[in-house]
């Protein structure tokens, strides 16, 4: 768009409509020079005294002629720079005003931009894959070993933006067995919608989502801890809960989010509340790996997490978990559904160059069901992680696991022990080699695993 410009040097009133890119110091000053040049001997201001007027020399012809020449050549150089770069872009312009770049610059650049089909705008398209090579014993009353190439998980993350307000995501879920080096399967892990909905008093960045969704816990837990790749977490692993299930829950912030500034010192944008997090949902309660639903009753889970000091240490957040409700399985001796129940407490601490966390449970059941009737169960687990201040692509990695899965029995407890390092190749890229043992009483010989797991990310 064309803008009249009053320029220094051209009598009063008399402007050039330059167009928006061409205003500009450099340009300016450029106008002014030859308006100066050529409007000071064809304007001059003195006037002819009474017996010289009409009475034009010759050389006062020719001066006026070399002025007119000169703007001419003037305005010739300065608006071919701006005659064509009808540059729209709000910030491609201030960049040109600024001297940053040039019209011409400026109008290549916005000449290559393309916009994307009204269907595109908003979806985003991702993958996480986790290929591991392990090699070691599985216990029992003798032991097996093994030696093998695994695609253990393979997930393509699909989430589009529908509306302000609405959001989709759908994952589906490429799964091997530990056991098996081919035969995959594909399976939906998450199907849901985000509908946003207002702030209502200290409960910020709010939202109702329905679907095939993340239960509470351990989405939460995996951010912090990071080494999903190497294994899953301390209950999953266990059996005891699941990470996705059916259902409808409402999930948000306490208090807005976390600065910029907080963020980069706890070093996870994940779960950014300024004073904590909350999840609560209603679920099938049997997981997202169930075919079939083998109850009527429904599971409540939430999850309660404060972050108490979040400008003093922002990386310190306690977390209460629950579940009450029926596990996807019938006691045996009396065909009722078994109780589930589960209580867990979460403390932990992150900075950008260490993690640690300190998780206890104790609960009746499991989301599948226990064997004949549900049994009493508790446990903990503990995690840390120290990253490498001078070189911080490298990370040392530990974890103890201890559970009890039946309280009415002796001598039945599983302990786990990993151990590893890490290595970030770029963004979320790793290269991961870690050390599992697992000692259950009940069995002869020990569970052990080196791994090597390579995660990748795009």
């Amino acid at each position: 768009m064309n803008h009249p410009v009053e320029v220094p040097g051209c009598p009063k009133g008399l402007t050039l409509k330059l167009p928006a890119v061409s205003r500009g110091p450099l340009a300016r000053y450029a106008c002014s020079w030859f308006a100066k040049l050529a409007f000071g001997g064809l304007f001059p201001k003195e006037t002819l005294k009474p017996h010289q007027r009409g009475k034009k020399t010759k050389e006062d012809l020719e001066r006026m002629k070399r002025k007119l020449l000169a703007l001419m050549l003037g305005l010739g150089l300065i608006y071919p720079v701006a005659a064509g770069a009808e540059v729209k872009d709000a910030l491609l312009q201030k960049l040109v005003e600024k001297g940053t770049l040039s019209a011409q610059e400026a109008e290549a650049i916005e000449s290559r931009k393309v916009e994307l089909p009204a269907a595109l705008k908003g979806l985003s398209i991702g993958g996480v894959a986790f290929f591991d090579y392990s090699f070691g014993q599985t216990g029992g009353a003798t032991k097996t070993n093994y030696n093998r190439f695994t695609l253990q998980r393979g997930y393509l993350n699909v989430v589009d933006e529908v509306t302000p307000w609405l959001k989709v995501r759908i994952t589906p879920d490429i799964k091997s067995s530990s056991t098996a080096t081919g035969d995959y399967t594909v399976r939906m892990k998450y199907l849901y919608a985000d509908l946003s909905a207002q702030d209502f008093g200290p409960l910020t960045n709010n939202a109702l989502r329905v679907g095939l969704e993340h239960t509470p816990f351990l989405d939460f837990e995996e951010s912090m801890n990071g080494y999903r790749m190497q294994g899953s977490m301390f209950q999953d692993k266990r059996g005891l809960i699941t990470s996705s299930d059916p259902g409808v829950s409402v999930l948000g912030n306490f208090g807005g989010k976390l600065s910029r500034e907080q963020v980069d010192e706890v070093g996870n944008s994940s779960y950014s509340g300024r004073y904590g997090t909350y999840h609560i949902g209603l679920y099938n309660g049997g997981g997202y790996g169930s075919t079939t639903e083998n109850n009527q009753n429904k599971s409540v889970e939430g999850r309660l997490t404060v972050r108490p000091l979040p400008d003093m240490l922002p990386g310190l957040q306690l977390t209460y978990f629950g579940v009450s409700g029926k596990g996807d399985a019938n006691e045996s001796a009396t065909g009722r559904a078994q109780t589930w129940t589960n209580n867990t407490g979460l403390l932990s601490y992150q900075y950008k160059y260490l993690t640690a966390s300190a998780e206890y449970y104790a609960g009746k059941g499991s989301f599948g069901g226990d064997t004949t009737s549900a049994k009493e169960k508790n446990g903990y687990s503990l995690f840390g992680k120290f990253t490498v201040p001078m070189y911080d692509r490298v990370a040392l990695f530990v974890r103890y696991d201890t559970l009890d899965p039946n309280k009415d029995v002796s001598n039945d407890k599983i302990r786990t022990t990993i151990g590893g390092v890490s290595y970030k190749i770029h963004g979320n890229n790793y290269l991961v080699a870690a050390y599992e043992k697992t000692h259950d009483q009940t069995k002869t010989v020990d569970d052990k695993k080196g791994q090597v797991v390579l995660q990748l990310a795009f």
